[in-house]
């Protein structure tokens, strides 16, 4: 029997409050153990960074704000993704006794991508399955890819990064939707040989005359989404906004979080 879970659609947000509902939907699965799956968007471009990353190593931050990018650091590992033109994704699993892997869910996971785009008429398949493409050693997710990566003509359409403490388990990944313009990319880094990795490596689904709309997209990859947990649509539950906003003003909104070195 499937387990029951929520599924979560949410509007835009600033780039803090979005690590922050992340982080209450995790801290809530102590009191309230439940499995969700939240899409969400961002009201301006922004740029979120691994937990270990220094923000000011990687990127101009003045020119970044000038610009209007948002700069936050995630909770997770990993490197800089570019948020604005993806799909953005959580899954938060409470824990359980004779829980499967982290590695496990990941591959769950993105074979359950792997079927929505070829359900979409995208021909996908799991980085490690197919010949493998020289990693990078740049920092960046959209050019770097890891074992169970969802791959289309050897670069890079998704990715995610973990967290896991004693009450639950946080997968944020991500889609490349669009291409992000020019004038974004090469804010990504602070190396020119970076951004021109970026130019050369990186991809999306709406590439080559494609136009996928983003509720197409999580249309499809809810109906594919099997994890032996039934998703049903649901919404935030106040306690999880008000501990969210508190982690704005606390955490993920502060100069502290963002721009000290872990």
């Amino acid at each position: 029997m499937n387990t029951v879970g929520r599924l979560l659609v949410m509007e835009k947000n600033c780039a803090s409050m979005n690590m922050a509902l992340d982080e209450a939907i995790l801290i809530a699965q102590k009191e309230l153990p439940t499995p969700t799956l939240r899409f969400y968007d961002w009201e301006t471009p922004a740029f979120s960074f691994g937990y270990f990353q220094d923000i000011p190593k990687e990127v101009d931050v003045e020119v970044c704000r000038k610009e209007g990018i948002q700069l936050v650091k995630r909770m997770t590992g990993g490197g800089t993704v570019v948020h604005g033109w993806d799909l953005t994704y959580s899954l938060i699993l409470p824990r359980h006794p004779g829980e499967v892997t982290v590695s496990e869910t990941y591959q769950s996971i993105c074979n359950c991508l792997v079927k929505a785009f070829i359900n979409l008429g995208i021909t996908a398949y799991c980085f490690g399955s197919k010949t493998n493409v020289k990693q990078s050693t740049q920092n960046i997710c959209l050019t770097n890819p890891a074992e169970h990566d969802v791959m289309c003509n050897d670069k890079k359409l998704a990715g995610v990064s973990v967290r896991r403490n004693r009450n639950g388990i946080m997968f944020q990944g991500y889609i490349s939707l669009d291409m992000p313009p020019e004038t974004i990319l090469k804010h990504v880094s602070k190396h020119t040989d970076v951004q021109q990795m970026l130019r050369e490596k990186t991809s999306a689904v709406n590439i080559d005359g494609r136009f996928i709309k983003r509720k197409t997209l999580i249309q499809a990859i809810t109906e594919t989404f099997d994890l032996e947990i039934t998703f049903n649509p649901d919404n935030i539950s106040l306690s999880e906004m008000d501990h969210a906003e508190r982690l704005v003003n606390t955490k993920y909104g502060t100069e502290a979080w963002n721009f000290n070195s872990q």
